[in-house]
């Protein structure tokens, strides 16, 4: 008995890290840059019932830090360093996101949408995405928040486009955030994007 309750938490570990595969962004169609970047705006009054579909979500993870070629990304960083990470924050759990794969990772269970919010919309939103930077790739904080400033304008775009509803905070506990998504000490959250309907 002591041998299967080993496999089976084995197994139900193995399970626990394994990645959500996302989507195939959508790399074609869509609204012109120009009337995306006439609509653009921060809005707060994001519907709680509302929803992010998953197809969406890797369209505006793409859009914030995927792979467009030669191993580079959406956005430019100073020196190529690539520092930023982005962490998915739903109403059931924390996911890391890995731009080479187009996958999601959990780090964490439960609802911290609060750790990330000083204000009533963001911790009822359906999605928090937090914009991180790796201090040991990029230690000056100029470049890490022009990378994670580049990340939030392009996902602004992706929501004026498809008629989302976003804003990107500074607002939020840090500690109890970076805990939440159990950062290591070179890791460092920015700024916080909420996005709905």
């Amino acid at each position: 008995m002591k041998k299967i309750l080993i496999a089976l938490a084995l197994i139900m570990s193995v399970l626990a890290t394994q990645a959500e595969v996302l989507p195939r962004p959508q790399f074609t169609g869509g609204m012109p840059l120009m009337d995306a970047m006439r609509l653009r705006l921060s809005s707060r009054d994001i519907d709680p019932k509302s929803s992010v579909t998953r197809q969406e979500l890797s369209n505006l993870l793409w859009a914030a830090w995927g792979i467009t070629h030669d191993d580079k990304h959406t956005v430019a960083t100073a020196m190529n360093r690539q520092e930023l990470i982005l962490y998915v924050i739903t109403p059931t759990e924390v996911s890391r996101y890995n731009p080479d794969s187009n996958t999601l990772t959990v780090v964490n269970t439960g609802d911290f949408r609060a750790d990330c919010a000083r204000q009533d919309f963001a911790v009822t939103a359906p999605l928090n995405i937090a914009l991180v930077v790796d201090t040991a790739k990029q230690d000056r904080p100029e470049f890490q928040a022009y990378t994670a400033g580049a990340a939030s304008q392009n996902m602004y775009l992706y929501c004026a486009a498809v008629g989302l509803k976003t804003v990107v905070r500074a607002m939020l506990d840090h500690p109890a955030l970076a805990t939440a998504l159990k950062l290591p000490a070179n890791e460092r959250v920015l700024y916080v994007q909420t996005i709905g309907r």
